[in-house]
């Protein structure tokens, strides 16, 4: 009961109302407040309806064992630093990056109604999740979001391009713009490795191998083994498109680190194994360059040339960027799948708190 079948993999499918409020229970009682607890949790379950169960419940276990070892603060709220018009400074105060960023960017977008556009900085947060939350939070409201983020506190991930040894992190980046009233927002989030770290997390815990290209051992040698990177030395991840992925991850160090005034992975920062995000984000109005109607029509007009485009043997559409995510979310109105891993990382997890996660199973 509870279970689908696809192919040969037997898939759990979740009840949304019912983990939710489990995953906030289980937040709430290592210390969380009401209101970090129910944004966590919207947000690793709003990841798992989109598809990207990397950055959904399976990761909630890790953030435990830092609230644990003390580098997560459960109870840690963020605190405005600056206001100064268009430009708000914000520390998330070693935090749930879930609920520092919806924060931080729903304060930009209400600065950007009101006046236009807005520069946020967010620091010293912890993980912040799926990076296109915020995007889609901006899109929704009608506005444009471009977003850069870092990451401190750990070693260093990915290689430089030419490098044999991690120098960077994944970096995300982030864009979202509207397009019209009542189609999906555009939306890019992307780490600017060629594969996320939680996903190669997620393919070792269910044996898979990383597709070529994507990841070096401790010696520089392509591997397909996800359990390189973990291993003692680590390896470390490729950047995307090779120099173009490491310049984007390069420029979202610079960014995100200095100026939010959180650092850089530079090696004269303590790195204890912690985790700690900071974001530069700039949120606009698209009104204030032209007519909206204009604007939407003409957005329309592009993305339907581009989508009505021929597709090759073997796809059966094209689609713009954010449209899989929004058709997820839609099919995944009420309940959503996971791998048997993923689902197993997060019931134990559940489980070693005292709670029973069978609850959250339903039929398909």
């Amino acid at each position: 009961m509870g279970f689908m079948t696809q192919g040969t993999k037997t898939m759990p499918r979740i009840s949304i109302e019912s983990v939710e409020q489990l995953a906030a229970d289980i937040v709430r009682a290592n210390g969380a407040p009401d209101a970090v607890a129910s944004d966590v949790a919207a947000h690793l379950v709003l990841a798992e309806r989109s598809g990207h169960s990397s950055h959904g419940l399976s990761i909630l276990p890790s953030y435990l064992d830092a609230v644990r070892d003390k580098t997560l603060d459960p109870a840690g709220t963020p605190v405005l630093l600056s206001d100064a018009g268009i430009f708000l400074q914000f520390d998330g105060r070693r935090g749930y990056g879930q609920h520092a960023g919806k924060v931080a960017v729903t304060a930009a977008i209400d600065r950007a109604l009101a006046m236009g556009a807005c520069f946020v900085t967010l620091k010293n947060s912890y993980h912040l999740g799926r990076a296109g939350h915020y995007g889609e939070m901006s899109a929704t409201a009608g506005l444009v979001y471009l977003s850069f983020i870092n990451v401190v506190g750990r070693p260093p991930m990915v290689a430089p391009f030419g490098g044999a040894q991690a120098r960077l992190s994944t970096n995300p980046v982030c864009f979202a713009t509207p397009i019209a009233k009542g189609r999906a927002p555009l939306v890019l989030d992307y780490a600017t490795s060629g594969i996320a770290a939680n996903k190669v997390r997620l393919m070792a815990a269910e044996g898979r191998p990383v597709p070529p290209g994507l990841l070096i051992d401790s010696a520089g040698r392509p591997t397909e083994d996800p359990h390189a990177l973990a291993a003692d030395p680590p390896g470390a991840l490729l950047p995307f498109g090779e120099h173009k992925g490491y310049a984007l991850g390069f420029l979202a160090e610079l960014l995100a680190g200095v100026l939010s005034g959180g650092g850089t992975i530079a090696p004269k920062h303590q790195r204890d194994g912690s985790l700690r995000n900071n974001l530069l984000a700039v949120v606009f109005d698209p009104v204030k360059f032209g007519p909206e109607d204009w604007q939407q029509a003409e957005a329309t007009a592009f993305a339907d040339y581009v989508t009505d485009c021929p597709t090759v043997p073997g796809a059966t559409h094209v689609m713009a960027p954010g449209e899989p995510e929004a058709v997820l979310q839609h099919d995944n109105a009420t309940s959503f799948e996971m791998t048997p891993a993923a689902w197993q990382l997060f019931a134990d997890c559940a489980r070693s708190f005292g709670f029973t996660a069978d609850t959250c199973l339903r039929d398909g």
